[in-house]
């Protein structure tokens, strides 16, 4: 399944691209879930990394589009974004925040149908998928952006989701083998992280959720390929 946040203020507009993505999914058989937001504020102050695509209308009242997907992009480098505008002049500036493409008002099914393909092609390996954990206080099921990283101290594994704290008893390695690889790299003997909340890389360090972790150096190429491969963008390590 395909999550799709539409920030758009125009109700008009806003329904007019659901109805686009309805008749997209049955045309095709894409699987896409689609929400709209009429307000780019709202819409940021709930973001919890649960979309795989965005589509961002320009022109906004209070935070216009461009504004919001700067800040969007501070915490969320990944996300696929689609600008919606009147304007083409307004889209170039879509490339400073790596907007994927741009639509032009009105839409059309058929513009929106060719860059739709596009973007579901890109957000394919993105499309979340359950996880099962199995913890001390029992089985627990949640979707992969809700774990942001995993620990182990002394066969004593915590789970470090949106939510709460989960603790097991097990090896990182076993851990590792259920989470899925496109989303989930193992920096080191003690940690695996998810891919989605890296915010920074410095040196040999990669900064997730607010939290240092060290990339051992047999990991790091590995650890910056899979990043780039999960991101679609190169990451530099800030020296």
């Amino acid at each position: 399944m395909i999550e799709i946040a539409i920030v758009e203020d125009e109700e008009k507009e806003a329904l007019r691209l659901g109805s686009f993505l309805d008749r997209f999914s049955k045309e095709t058989g894409a699987e896409l879930s689609h929400k709209w937001w009429d307000s780019a504020s709202a819409f940021l102050e709930q973001y919890q990394f649960q979309y795989d695509l965005i589509f961002m209308d320009i022109r906004m009242p209070g935070i216009d589009g461009m504004a919001a997907a700067e800040r969007l992009r501070e915490i969320d480098s990944a996300v696929k974004l689609i600008f919606i505008t009147s304007l083409a002049q307004y889209a170039v500036q879509g490339y400073s925040v790596d907007a994927l493409d741009y639509i032009l008002k009105p839409v059309s099914y058929a513009a929106f149908a060719l860059k739709m393909q596009r973007a579901v092609e890109r957000c394919a390996h993105r499309a979340e998928q359950w996880l099962l954990l199995n913890t001390n206080s029992g089985a627990i099921q949640l979707k992969e952006f809700e774990l942001c990283y995993v620990e182990i101290f002394d066969h004593h594994i915590r789970y470090h989701t949106l939510q709460a704290n989960y603790d097991a008893y097990g090896t990182l390695k076993s851990v590792e083998q259920r989470l899925p690889s496109r989303s989930f790299f193992r920096c080191n003997n003690q940690c695996i992280v998810n891919l989605r909340y890296v915010s920074k890389l410095e040196g040999s360090t990669v900064v997730v959720e607010g939290r240092e972790f060290p990339i051992s150096r047999m990991r790091k190429k590995a650890f910056l390929a899979q990043l780039h491969r999960y991101s679609g963008a190169e990451w530099e390590d800030g020296q």
